[in-house]
């Protein structure tokens, strides 16, 4: 798995989208990484956060 990180890196968590579907797309992009331990706890943990305020944001 470390080939794999190495190449999806880790700057998605805590990305943004310009509207909600940028926004959910991400979501879903990051889920299957934190679900199977590719990024670390506290990345998920700050993409959940991140992930929140921006639906607020947008909504």
């Amino acid at each position: 798995m470390p080939a794999l990180r190495s190449a999806l890196g880790n700057s998605l968590a805590g990305a943004q989208g310009k509207t909600l579907a940028d926004q959910n797309r991400i979501d879903r992009t990051m889920a299957p990484g934190c679900a199977i331990g590719l990024y670390t706890p506290a990345e998920c943990d700050r993409h959940t956060k991140a992930s929140a305020a921006r639906r607020g944001e947008l909504n």
